[in-house]
């Protein structure tokens, strides 16, 4: 009988006639030919890959014994030399010596990297699914399946550099918590997770765009997860007692996005099989996370995304020596953000898959992200898929431009029959009872019905254009039963609804705040804001309501001193302020001391701050009214006004200093989606008119999300 690889000799010593030899390298391959020949006759469409040195685990019993899948067990020199479970394929060192792979004689001994041997002994041998693993992951499930894809949902990451990895332990309840090759200089990176919608519910066109179809799936493990050694000689504390949410739904990244990803718990589909190679020439705690980003990068240019799912394993860590670790993983330190920056900018002109891994490794060993010797195993390990007769992918090259078009589309799209950041939502908030789990989630809590109830919002126009207005009574009636409403005027048909004020197209603005303190005196305090400005209604509903919520200006100004040009002189010249200052009633001396207190400035002061939105406590009100009115008698710009009156009558040490967002130029206006995040509390302008702002204002409200 023949078998590829194998040729059979008489061995003159062997009185039995059965030694076998590879024809490439006969002095390396001699044993007992028929247990090669009965091991090549295990064919099957699913494959499990490890390799050991340790007898049978636990876990590995279960996997032997897994319905429907086939086990090839890789031996490196200290593997046991018998080692038996179930009807594993435990391919010894002799064993693979003669197999006719072209990789073999470049894989190292005592080297993860011998896994690479057995992908392509499964991929030969039928291999159209192959589940990558270690011996120390205990399955906790029957069963290993890709997600169904209308389940998952689609995360993105904005095109800056310093957001391209996303951190998907915060997905599934652990924001505290980062993967072995996560990026150092991101950990305290403050952002969220930002959704699209579940993949069923993309509009057909741009589906295959910002979420193709799931090639590779990893999923997470339970316990002792694979962190890196800094968070094991940190925060050992919370090793071996680490479980994610496993309500949380599964979340692929579309293209544009990385999340380092490992040779545990991790699914490959047949068009991805052409990335299992591990690189030999970096260490055994860099080489499955380097692996992980470049194959990302290429499943780009196939039409293919990564996806993360809840825990299927609990990880029961063999020994390691986390000092030891930590050496192995300097790279991954040092390295991992250049690495990133430059798999994002990669491109190559090659239309076959196989020319790009190439050129690809040689890019990379160009930069000394690998060595040499990775570049030729990248060439054999084309020619041994090719040999075993892989079909690879076809080519598709990556378009960041339609991509992030297509996102920016997605994000408001036609359709949402399910939406990824409410359902996301749900699934942390079930967490925080989950069985086991010790979380980190924190939930911005929702407002009870009741939280505003003795605060009136105020809502100011500073034109009349009153067709947002109907979107704002939705946006925020759910959480405000009173809603005042003023501007300039004001249609017959709004009468009623709108009171008329005349402010000078929003020039003292604050003329707004003064008329409703006047005629609602009852409240307990006053929620301004302009019809362009959003609110972040959960966190608000934390503020004490005693307090002044408004962000604590930081430009000040002696109005005695012009000798510095303004960098910005817009308004800020007008003459009204100094005006005011010269007229000794404006202030009184205890106004004028708190503001001196302040601004370290003795006499007339600039204190600029914007009035697009901020609350006043009905306890300052009286107070605030009677500045006001001197303001209005001078006609002091409501930027200059805003500040200075609130700093004369209320200590900022008194203040919620909330996190304003101001959007100016350059585009920026058009990007105030990319702002809402937990965190923040006002973002100004957002333009109600546009399609779909009003969903996505009351999404972003209703959306708890890890901080």
């Amino acid at each position: 009988m023949n078998h590829p690889g194998l040729e059979r000799i008489i061995d003159p010593n062997d009185a039995t006639g059965s030694s076998y030899i590879n024809y490439n390298d006969p002095s390396r391959c001699v044993g007992p030919y028929e247990s090669l020949v009965e091991k090549y006759t295990t064919f099957g469409k699913k494959w499990i890959v490890v390799t050991t040195i340790n007898q049978p685990t636990d876990a590995m019993e279960i996997l032997c014994n897994l319905p429907g899948w086939n086990v090839v067990v890789v031996a490196d020199t200290k593997s046991p030399k018998e080692w038996a479970c179930g009807s594993c394929v435990y391919l010894t060192v002799e064993e693979q010596l003669c197999l006719d792979f072209d990789i073999v004689p470049a894989i190292p001994f005592k080297a993860y990297t011998r896994k690479n041997i057995g992908y392509l002994w499964a991929i030969k041998h039928g291999a159209t699914t192959i589940f990558d693993t270690d011996d120390d992951n205990l399955p906790t499930s029957k069963q290993i399946i890709f997600e169904s894809p209308t389940d998952s949902f689609v995360v993105f990451s904005p095109n800056e550099t310093e957001s391209r990895s996303i951190n998907i332990y915060s997905h599934f309840g652990r924001p505290d918590v980062w993967p072995r090759g996560f990026p150092l200089s991101e950990i305290n990176i403050t952002r969220s997770v930002q959704y699209l919608p579940s993949y069923g519910s993309l509009p057909e066109p741009w589906r295959s765009t910002v979420a193709p179809p799931t090639l590779i799936q990893q999923g997470l493990a339970d316990l002792d997860p694979d962190v890196d050694a800094i968070f094991r000689l940190t925060q050992g504390q919370e090793l071996k007692r680490i479980k994610y949410c496993k309500a949380s739904p599964t979340i692929r990244l579309s293209p544009g996005s990385f999340c380092p990803f490992n040779s545990q718990n991790t699914l490959f589909s047949y068009d991805s099989l052409w990335g299992l190679v591990l690189p030999i020439s970096v260490s055994f705690r860099v080489c499955d996370i380097w692996r992980g980003y470049w194959v990302q990068r290429l499943l780009w240019d196939v039409n293919g995304s990564l996806s993360f799912t809840k825990p299927t394993v609990e990880q029961i860590r063999n020994a390691h020596e986390y000092l030891d670790d930590f050496k192995d993983e300097i790279q991954l330190y040092t390295d991992t953000s250049r690495f990133i920056d430059f798999l994002a900018n990669w491109t190559s002109t090659s239309m076959d898959l196989e020319t790009r891994i190439v050129e690809l490794m040689k890019a990379m060993a160009a930069e000394k992200f690998i060595g040499e010797a990775d570049v030729n195993l990248a060439e054999r390990w084309v020619n041994d898929l090719q040999r075993v007769g892989y079909v690879f992918p076809k080519v598709t090259p990556y378009n960041k431009e339609e991509v992030h078009e297509s996102i920016q589309f997605c994000h408001k799209p036609v359709q949402r029959t399910v939406d990824a950041r409410i359902l996301s939502k749900d699934a942390l908030k079930s967490c925080l009872y989950e069985e086991g789990v010790v979380s980190k989630i924190q939930l911005i809590p929702e407002p009870p019905l009741d939280a505003f109830k003795n605060i009136l919002l105020v809502v100011n126009f500073n034109t009349p254009y009153y067709s947002v207005l109907d979107s704002f009574f939705e946006i925020y009636k759910p959480y405000f039963p009173n809603i005042a409403v003023y501007g300039p005027e004001v249609p017959d048909s709004l009468t009623g609804v709108v009171q008329n004020i005349s402010h000078n197209s929003g020039q003292v603005s604050y003329k707004t705040l003064l008329q409703v303190m006047e005629d609602y005196p009852d409240y307990k305090g006053y929620l301004y804001t302009n019809d362009d400005a959003i609110l972040n209604v959960y966190q608000l509903a934390t503020f004490p309501q005693d307090k002044i919520w408004k962000q604590i200006p930081v430009h000040v100004k002696d109005l005695r001193d012009r000798s510095k040009p303004e960098r910005f002189p817009w308004r800020w010249h007008m003459p009204e302020v100094g005006h005011m200052w010269d007229d000794p009633a404006s202030f009184t001396e205890e106004q004028r001391a708190r503001i001196e207190r302040f601004t370290g400035i003795k006499g007339p002061t600039d204190i600029r701050s914007y009035m697009d939105a901020v609350y006043i406590p009905r306890r300052i009100s009286e107070e605030l009214m009677g500045l006001y009115r001197h303001f209005l008698k001078y006609d002091v710009y409501f930027e200059l006004g805003t500040g200075l009156a609130m700093v004369a009558v209320e200590p900022t040490e008194n203040w919620v200093n909330w996190n304003e967002h101001y959007l100016w130029y350059d585009g920026e206006r058009d990007r105030w989606r990319q702002h809402m995040a937990p965190g923040v509390s006002m973002i100004h302008p957002a333009k109600l008119s546009e399609p779909w702002a009003k969903e996505d204002i009351m999404r972003w409200i209703e959306t708890v999300d890890p901080v």
